[in-house]
């Protein structure tokens, strides 16, 4: 029996594939979209006004609402408040430990 060997060539390189011609316009617009987008928050940072601080030297809290009256509450009965607490000083406002809440007990 005769072998007959066959020679490969070093020089042939498998055929490229080529690349969806749908790429290149997505990633266009992808890449504009995020120039828009990083555009327009620039644009709406800068539009913020200056803050201006009411009490200059030392910092200084503001709270929405003081007082609340719930009225008549049951015993063991859970109540929820949200304090809404802004610093109007140009110095950091620090809180420290818990707030002191009152609670009057009526007859």
């Amino acid at each position: 029996m005769s072998t007959i060997k066959r020679r490969r060539s070093k020089n042939v390189q498998p055929p490229i594939p080529k690349r969806p011609t749908w790429m290149l316009p997505a990633v266009l617009v992808g890449i504009g979209a995020a120039i828009i987008a990083l555009a327009l928050w620039l644009i709406q940072g800068s539009q913020q006004p200056p803050y201006t601080a009411e009490v200059s030297g030392q910092p200084s809290a503001a709270i929405d609402q003081a007082f609340f009256d719930y009225g008549d509450v049951r015993m063991n009965t859970p109540v929820e408040t949200v304090f809404r607490v802004k610093n109007i000083g140009d110095q950091p406002l620090t809180l420290l430990g818990e707030p002191r809440v009152e609670l009057v007990e009526g007859c």
